[in-house]
């Protein structure tokens, strides 16, 4: 017991001397506490990053302890032991997954948000503190006695703190960014200084780039003569509808390779679509109608024949409740010697002689 006493001075006063030397060996609260006026989400960020590694560390210790998180260890004590250390080791990768979650989608979004205002942020500080080393760097070239100048250190703490804070409002996003500047007009402009008409910039003109088909067109092939050749004249053998399915119009003609086309795409639309298509119109039947009249002999080249014809025919057709068509109407009338048409009276009278001739005709028969 007394040679316990006796040691406990001796080790009180080692515990001491280690202690002031592992204080003395510590750096200052200021390089490892946040500062005062910084950026919560910074700090924020190094705190997750921090426990994120220490967990992860963790985690290989227990790995390297029992191989892995599903095999119990049977060393030390059997399965209670490694089931413990499992169990623990789920809860540390479950811990893991909650911190992995904090970085990626919460801090990583909030942090591309406000990049602006941390990067401006940053920048300030980096200023000060470059600002700061400059100030040192000539207060120490001033001394001359290699002494440090106190009363520069005192007259440089009163400038800091007499200084005035930093609005918080510099740390904003910046409005100007967001407009366009401003488009000077040319010096050798002739009125460079009106701005009541509004001239747009003068831009040198070019052509447009013809199409390429322009340059590659060459005159349509005949449907008619192609159907004709491959039908007819053609040796080989090619798949035909059956007999009768193709005739329209009461026999008057059949059906091209075109228009089966169109009805068999039309039916496999129908087909893959489960739907049913409206029926073509009474316009597009009469339209299909002018085309196929046009496909008969000689297709569009004799369609210009009887146009003259249909033309005089049409204008002079007689009209439903008239007295006559616009051609007998226009023979009927009778000038004058000096021109123009008859008066009312001669009208009058020959209308009155035609009356009369009329009743003489009935009393004969």
């Amino acid at each position: 017991m007394a040679i316990a006493d006796s040691s406990l001075p001796s080790l009180l006063s080692g515990l001491t001397s280690s202690l002031h030397s592992a204080v003395s060996s510590v750096p200052d609260e200021i390089t490892i506490l946040p500062p005062k006026d910084g950026i919560s989400l910074l700090d924020t960020k190094n705190e997750l990053l921090l426990s994120y590694l220490q967990n992860l560390v963790f985690l290989i210790l227990v790995k390297l302890r029992n191989g892995s998180l599903s095999e119990k260890s049977q060393v030390n004590g059997g399965g209670e032991a490694g089931g413990a250390d499992s169990g623990l080791g789920a809860e540390i990768v479950k811990k893991l997954v909650e911190l992995r979650v904090y970085l990626e989608k919460g801090v990583k979004p909030l942090e591309g948000r406000l990049k602006y205002q941390i990067d401006k942020v940053l920048r300030a500080a980096g200023d000060a503190a470059r600002e700061d080393a400059q100030e040192k760097k000539a207060n120490g070239a001033g001394n001359t006695n290699g002494h440090e100048d106190s009363e520069g250190e005192t007259h440089h703490r009163d400038k800091i703190a007499a200084a005035p804070l930093p609005d918080e409002l510099s740390y904003r996003p910046n409005p100007a960014a967001f407009t366009r500047p401003a488009i000077k007009p040319p010096a050798g402009s002739a009125h460079p200084n009106s701005t009541d008409i509004y001239r747009p910039p003068r831009i040198t003109p070019i052509a447009l780039p013809a199409p390429p088909q322009l340059a590659t067109r060459h005159p349509t092939k005949s449907r008619t003569l192609d159907e004709f050749l491959s039908t007819e004249l053609s040796t080989a053998p090619s798949t035909l509808p059956s007999i009768g399915s193709t005739i329209v119009s009461g026999g008057r003609r059949s059906k091209s390779a075109s228009e089966r086309a169109v009805e068999a795409e039309r039916a496999a639309y129908e087909e893959a679509n489960f739907v049913r298509l409206p029926k073509i119109s009474r316009n597009e039947r009469a339209k299909h109608g002018r085309r196929g009249k046009e496909a008969g002999y000689g297709g569009e080249e004799w369609r210009g024949l009887g146009e003259g014809v249909e033309r005089i025919e049409r204008l002079t057709r007689k009209k439903e409740g008239g007295v006559g068509g616009v051609l007998g109407k226009s023979r009927k009338r009778k000038d004058i010697e000096g021109g123009g048409r008859m008066e009312a009276g001669e009208r009058f009278e020959n209308k009155r002689l035609k009356v009369a001739g009329g009743r003489r005709d009935r009393g004969r028969r």
